[in-house]
């Protein structure tokens, strides 16, 4: 769920998930809505090309949210197993 509402320091956004945190999915656009934003008046061109740009970046922001979310599961693993915890470690790596 997202809701956006206008301000002179920019327009907030609001993501909610249920059951656990957001998913790679939100977390990726997310971080294209921050960066890529083309104007409504913008020409068509400008336009189509801003799209193209757009679907490239979230390819490769979607790829390195989801390595950073494996390798914190991982750091995780390592801490339970480190603190004696095995079975917790071999739940997490059941994810």
């Amino acid at each position: 769920m997202m809701f956006a509402a206008q301000s002179g320091i920019g327009s907030p956004t609001v993501v909610t998930s249920t059951n656990g945190g957001l998913s790679v999915e939100q977390v990726t656009q997310l971080c294209c809505n921050k960066i890529v934003h083309v104007s409504e008046s913008a020409a068509p061109a400008v336009k189509e090309q801003a799209a193209a740009f757009r679907a490239q970046l979230e390819a490769v922001v979607h790829a390195y949210v989801l390595k950073a979310m494996q390798e914190e599961r991982e750091t995780c693993v390592q801490i339970a197993v480190r603190g004696g915890y095995p079975e917790l470690a071999e739940l997490l790596r059941s994810f």
